[in-house]
């Protein structure tokens, strides 16, 4: 989710050694790997590799008009924002200025629309690009500055209306003005007999299986998944929406589908319409199939408007507390390939203090959480990282070039084994909780957040505290995230708004 005068001069804004690229966060050396699969056209310096930031955010560096910054990855909207603490050097200002607005609109950044050299690595360089060189942001942006993270790299559409800084600068400037476009079109621009798509894999870590690389591709597949041309393309719906949304055709848990009615006129009768995005860390969705998920695990326990600290955004407080090693198998289901959900990615690990500050727990936690009105007409569900860590996604092909010109479509490669998974939980929790506080029956530590149960001498003494009474309070912690409760940042993804300021 997320997701600076101007040369107005018309020549050839674009220069490449080669036009396809590959960012990947080096596993194998290139010699360990299958000789079998042809070698990416292009390679990115280890410097500009992705960067998975503890499962939550997927970010690459970039250089943007001499400065080396590093940004979010979002297929959920379109514009390029940057704001180091260091500013930026030099840029052209534009004179325009602008409010990118996201999720529900409290999230938002603003400043001066500029133009600026763009370069990913030594491979793709970009001698104007339109960005958002931002002034101010939103509160909800700070735990992402926090983290080093000091912009977002749109990976959406070009269309109208989905880019606020290409629809200001054309409407100062013209509509034949290339230059305010996203970064992709005008990387798809300057070469128009190529198709127009990237390829995307999400990394996992804290898991046993040394899951996939995390790649960043563009007009061509990642080696490693080219068996992803083989799999059933699926075509962008409600069609032109402006977004990467397609039809989901079922969520099962255990088996079990699950019932799930949609709000959308374009879905086919028992399916639904969802929204894959890369700046959304987890799946939101109704409230009533987060119950349907979550009730459906032996000892799993609601805790309404509750006082546990969540760890992904949602838009009510309501906590689903969940066994740690609960291996439920959710499956998710498109173009009529399966793709489970690796059980890591279904709950979320964390430390917390009781609410009287005296004793710390080991709790998990259900990362599917209640969209609640976010997406009210343009989808049922946000499908973000905690889906796509479990499926390649190449291409996203925006249907706007080359062999492929015509409606957009994806198509998915599942990545994750259901029954390793399964182990695989088992195997990480046990070795992690060897080390971290006592877990508690989750109906017990929900009784003891809500008020009606004591601490007592449960769990382990909080820093500072003691088991018999009074004491300091500890500090709130977690094991694979590092999102503290209720931040909208870096979590929900939708189409960027623009307002003149």
């Amino acid at each position: 989710m997320r997701s600076s005068t101007v040369s107005l001069l018309h020549f050839l804004l674009f220069s490449y050694e080669s036009y396809a690229l590959k960012l990947s966060i080096s596993r194998p050396p290139t010699s360990q790997r299958s000789s079998g699969l042809k070698r990416p056209k292009a390679s990115a310096d280890v410097d500009n590799n992705i960067i998975n930031k503890s499962n939550e955010r997927y970010t690459a560096n970039i250089t943007i008009s001499g400065r080396v910054v590093n940004v979010a990855l979002d297929t959920g909207s379109t514009d390029l924002w940057v704001m180091p603490p260091e500013g930026l050097p030099s840029f052209n200002d534009t004179s325009l200025n602008a409010t990118l607005r996201y999720g529900d609109g409290s999230d938002f950044v603003t400043g001066d629309i500029g133009v600026g050299k763009f370069e990913l690595g030594t491979e793709i360089v970009i001698p104007q690009q339109a960005f958002l060189n931002v002034r101010e942001a939103a509160s909800a942006e700070q735990p992402d500055f926090d983290d080093g993270i000091f912009g977002l790299w749109g990976l959406g559409f070009n269309t109208p209306g989905s880019s606020g800084i290409n629809d200001a600068v054309q409407d100062a400037f013209g509509s034949s003005t290339t230059w305010g476009q996203s970064v992709l079109a005008n990387i798809f621009a300057a070469h128009p007999t190529g198709d127009d798509y990237i390829g995307i894999s999400l990394s996992r870590s804290g898991d046993t299986a040394g899951t996939s690389d995390a790649s960043l591709t563009i007009s061509e597949y990642d080696s490693d998944y080219e068996a992803v041309a083989n799999t059933p393309k699926i075509p962008q719906n409600p069609l032109n929406s402006g977004a990467w949304t397609v039809t989901l055709d079922a969520i099962s848990v255990g088996g079990k589908k699950v019932t799930w009615p949609s709000t959308m006129r374009q879905a086919p009768t028992g399916k639904n319409i969802v929204h894959l995005d890369t700046g959304t860390t987890n799946i939101m969705m109704p409230a009533a199939q987060v119950r349907a998920i979550y009730s459906s695990i032996p000892g799993a326990v609601l805790s309404p408007d509750s006082q546990i600290p969540l760890t992904k955004f949602s838009t009510t407080y309501d906590v689903w507390v969940v066994p740690c090693n609960a291996s439920v198998e959710v499956v998710a289901t498109f173009g009529g390939v399966d793709f489970p959900i690796h059980p890591l990615d279904v709950t979320d690990m964390q430390i917390v203090t009781s609410p009287d500050g005296r004793r710390n727990y080991t709790m998990c936690i259900g990362t599917f959480t209640d969209v609640g009105t976010i997406v009210q007409g343009a989808s049922d569900a946000l499908f973000g990282d905690t889906f796509m860590r479990n499926a390649y996604s190449g291409p996203f092909n925006f249907g706007t070039g080359g062999n492929t010109k015509g409606d957009p479509f994806v198509q998915l490669l599942p990545q994750t084994d259901a029954k390793k998974a399964a182990a695989d939980i088992v195997s990480v929790r046990q070795a992690l909780m060897a080390n971290m506080p006592p877990e508690l029956d989750p109906v017990e530590l929900v009784r003891i957040f809500n008020g009606t149960e004591p601490s007592g001498n449960t769990g382990s003494p909080a820093r500072g505290g003691s088991g018999g009474g009074g004491g300091g309070g500890g500090t709130n912690g977690s094991v694979g995230s590092t999102i503290p409760s209720l931040l909208l940042a870096g979590v929900v993804s939708l189409l960027a708004v623009i307002s003149s300021i």
